[in-house]
Parts: structure tokens; sequence; C-alpha cells
């Protein structure tokens, strides 16, 4: 399939894209089935919540329990895969062929920028539409399976909804790649944008005279409307729609205007801003100049921008969350006392009436290991097959080092950027508890944001392992991020059976935050098996890397 540059794209990102739907509809339906005993009990239940916090997962209070667990699973799950993958289909479609330097092969054919940035739009748009229409069937396939039933849900919407929010993310991260020429600002904002707009478009509703600012977030028009029960909202599918055709359009005009790069070359601040010195300048410094001193000297300043981009991201999410909790207060104990233990594990099995339970539930849950695990899984996935891939390990390996020096300095630097997220997690929570006067010890913060740099960590070193096994990018970054998506949901929804309980503990997240660190502090013992594992996974990664022949 390479014919042409729209077939080798769709060569290269299909089997990605249905794997990942795949995975989506199985982790759907087996939570309907974990939860299938309990069923009954949720439908009553959620019937009786607050409208306005049912909404903000895009269901209403009607449904049995299988909807709404099944709804609340595609409304957060499948947006932040499938909208994942489509962020990095646009990163790579400009971005990513300029870092890998084959930009010019491309167009040393008789084709023009724009009929190339063209042909890769129409791959990612061709993918987002495959992606979402093949979750729809996968999803009636899987359920059909474990003898349950769709009910009154409307999938067919959902997946149109689906479709039109992830083409928008691959467009935001074409355009923002066009115009820079940089992969990891491309992805890192768009990562940035995907995540706070989950949080805003669910919160800001909450909170009175907000309502309305949740309408500049492309989640917002997602499920708002509520798709999966009450059908397509041509009004939202317009706004996302055009949105997109506005960022293809801007991404022509980008990467028509600009100096294309060759494989890596220049400081970022021209690449990104060349024409703006002020504002390059501080870019500059906010990227900071590349250090060759030693390998994880040399991987931490690499990774450092995405790094910025992300701790900037989880410190003044963990600020603003502290000051929300006031005005919820009241709506969160109604929803605290409406629910069981069970429901209560979709969000993190915590009391969110407290500041400890609304902290772990809003920030540290999922945006924690989201945002420093995306950045630890691509640091680990770029450690040994990036260098690989960009055919400069032989570069590394002919100075006097060992391979499994070279794995372990990878492995330090990781650990390093962990730590990094985790003390501007530390710092945004404080804030955010001082700003909002909550009773929260900064002991017990600290403890939590180490244990959640552990997780991230390990994550990594699922990534490194990949790597060092395969060599290659894609298949380390998939590593990391199936540790995390199938360690979330057998932590989530495992405990909820009683038979199935005990193999939670098989899952890096109960280790992360099963003993609630924000209400009883460190776990040193749940913290050591972390960080325990990933030693071990870096040690089979030496052995892994020691014994195969090295891709050139």
């Amino acid at each position: 399939m390479l014919a042409t540059i729209f077939t080798k794209s769709i060569r290269d990102r299909s089997v990605a894209v249905v794997l990942s739907a795949l995975a989506v509809a199985l982790l759907g339906a087996g939570a309907v089935w974990i939860y299938r005993d309990v069923g009954d009990l949720i439908a009553q239940l959620v019937a009786g919540m607050p409208e306005t916090v049912v909404s903000a997962v895009g269901l209403s209070g009607a449904g049995t329990g299988t909807t709404f667990v099944l709804g609340e699973m595609l409304n957060l799950l499948a947006p932040m895969v499938l909208g994942g993958i489509a962020i990095s289909i646009g990163t790579s479609a400009i971005a990513g062929e300029e870092r890998d330097g084959t930009l010019g092969l491309l167009l040393a054919n008789p084709r023009s920028r724009t009929s190339v940035l063209l042909s890769k739009t129409w791959a990612l748009l061709v993918m987002s539409a495959v992606g979402s229409l093949f979750l729809w069937g996968a999803v009636v396939v899987a359920v059909g399976l474990v003898g349950s039933e769709i009910g009154d849900l409307t999938l067919g919407a959902m997946a149109v909804h689906l479709m039109a929010f992830t083409m928008f993310m691959g467009g935001l991260a074409l355009f923002i790649g066009a115009w820079t020429g940089n992969a990891g600002v491309a992805s890192g904002a768009s990562v940035g944008v995907l995540i706070f707009s989950f949080l805003a478009a669910g919160l800001l509703p909450l909170v009175n005279g907000l309502e309305n600012v949740a309408r500049i977030f492309p989640w917002y028009y997602f499920n708002s409307s509520k798709p999966i029960e009450t059908g397509i909202d041509l009004i939202d599918l317009s706004v996302l729609v055009g949105g997109t055709a506005l960022l293809i359009g801007g991404a022509v005009i980008g990467v028509n205007r600009r100096d294309l790069r060759a494989g890596a070359g220049g400081t970022l601040a021209e690449r990104l801003l060349k024409g703006h010195p002020k504002v390059a300048g501080y870019v500059e410094r906010m990227a900071g100049k590349p250090m060759v001193a030693n390998i994880p000297i040399k991987t931490v300043t690499d990774h450092q921008f995405a790094a910025t981009i992300s701790a900037a991201a989880i410190f003044y999410t963990a600020v603003l969350v502290g000051p929300m909790f006031n005005g919820l207060s009241s709506t969160l104990g109604e929803l605290t006392s409406a629910m069981p233990d069970a429901l209560l594990r979709i969000v993190g099995g915590v009391d969110m009436s407290t500041p400890a339970g609304w902290y772990h539930a809003e920030v540290f849950s999922l945006v924690i290991p989201a945002a420093i695990g995306a950045l630890t899984i691509m640091m680990g996935s770029r450690a040994l097959a990036g260098e690989e891939d960009a055919t400069t390990m032989d570069l590394l390996l002919v100075n006097p080092v060992t391979r499994s020096k070279v794995v372990v300095s990878k492995f330090v630097a990781l650990v390093a950027m962990a730590t990094l997220l985790g003390f501007a997690t530390f710092i945004g929570t404080v804030g955010g508890v001082l700003l909002g006067g909550l009773d929260l010890t900064i002991m017990n913060i600290a403890g939590a944001s180490f244990q959640g740099a552990a997780l991230a960590v390990l994550l990594g070193a699922s990534a490194l392992l990949g790597g060092a096994w395969t060599g290659r990018p894609k298949t380390a970054a998939y590593s990391g991020i199936a540790v995390g998506l199938v360690g979330f949901v057998m932590y989530s929804f495992l405990p909820v059976n009683e038979n199935l309980a005990v193999w939670a503990k098989l899952s890096p997240f109960y280790y992360y935050s099963d003993n609630l660190p924000l209400e009883n502090g460190i776990s040193w013992g749940y913290t050591g098996i972390l960080f325990g594992v990933s030693l071990l996974l870096v040690g089979l990664a030496s052995l892994a890397f020691e014994r195969r022949d090295i891709r050139n």
C-alpha cells in the first residue's frame, strides 16, 4: 500500500486505530459484565442523583444500570483513546515527517506541499471515521457476547459525535504541527487541550455563572447534548466539523508559509516562531538549551519543552480545582451519599464531599496518571526504539558505553522527569488547597504526588521494555499505554465483584491509590512495589537490548 501518500498513511495507522477501538469495546463490555449483579441498584441510585452531576458524563438519570455503566465508559474512555490516536496521526502528518527527515523525500516527488498535507489529512479523516464506526459495531457484538443488551442507547449517534470530535483533535495537532514543524509541541499542546477540555466541560456547568464558559471547549460539543441517549445534535456537530475545516485550512496556510526542516536543526524558538525574536526568546528560555554532558542530561533536555507544557497543565488544573470545591460541596455531598461503593469505583472509590476525595477524583485518579504517564511513556518509547528509528543508536553506541548503561541512563532520565512533574503536582495542589482554604496536609499531598510519580515511572518502564524488545517506537508506546489502560480498568471495576476483587492487586493503580494517600499519607510499601516492578522491567529491558540485533 505504498502507491500513494494516502494509502501509505492508512496502512501505517489502520492497525492501531482498529485495535484501540476493539480494546475500548472489550473494556466496556467487561465493565457491563462486572456490574451485572448490581445493575438495578445502580439504575435506582442514578435516577435519584442531581441532574447536573449525571449530565457531566453525558447521560441522563433514565435507563438501566447497564446503559449507565456502558455510557459512562464510552463517554470517557472512547474519546480519550481515539482522540489520542487522532492527535498522533495529526502530529505525524507534517511535523513527524520533518522530525524524521522524510518530508523532503515526499516533496522530491512531483507533489506540492498542499497536496501532501491534504493526502495526510484525508487519511486522518478516514481513520477517525473507521475507528468510531468500528467501535460502534464492536460494542454491539462484545456486549451481546457477555449476555447483556444495549437498551435505548443510540450508539450510532455517539459514533458520529465521536468521529467529529476525533477529527477535531487530529486537526488541532495537524494545525500546530504545520505551523511549527515540531512534533513535541503539536502532540503536547493537543493532549493538554484534550485533558483540560474534559475537565472544563464536566466541571464548569456545575458552577453557577460559568455554564457558558464550557462552550469554548471541544469536549462540550462531543457529549453535552447526550447523543448516546438523545441522538445526533446537528448544531454541536456543525461546530466540531466547522472547527476541523478551519484548522485544516489554517494548516495549509501554515505549511506553505515557512521553511521546512530536514530532520533536527535550529533551536526550538527558531522553528516555532521564526520572525518573532522577542516572543521566541521567551520560548527559548522555557525550552532550555540542549545539553550533551551525559546520556541522562541529554535525554531530559530533549523532552524539556513537553515536560514544561505538562507541568503547566498539571499545575494550573490542580490550582483551579481547589476553589471549585467550595461552590460544589453541597452537590458533591448529595452525589456521594447517593452512590454505592460499587459505583464510586468509577471515580476512584472516594468520598467526593471531602477535600481529599474531591482532589483524588478530579486530579489524582485520572489527570495525574494521564499527564505524567503520557510523558514517561513517550520518553520510554523513544529512549531506545526512537534512537533506532532515527538511525542514531549507532552514533550513541560508538561511544565507550555498554548497552546496559544506555538503558539505565535512559531510565534515570525518565525517573528524573517523573519526579519533576510530581513536584509540579505537589506545588499546584498546595496552591489550590490554600486558595480554597481546604483541610489537606502538606505531607499527604507530597505522598500522593510521589506515588503518582512512581506509577508514571512504571508506565514509562513498560514502554522502555517494549522498545528494547522490538526496536519499534509505536510498539513501545502501545506497551506502556496497554499497561496503563488495562490497569486502570482492572482497578476500577474488578473489586465490584467479590470473586474478582483479588485480581485488582495485579494492577499498578492499586498500589498507586488504594491506600488513599491524600487521606492517609504515603504507603512506602506500595511505592516500593511500584519502583521494584519498574526496576524489574528495566532489568528485562537491558537483557532484551543486549541480545538483539540493533536496527539501522
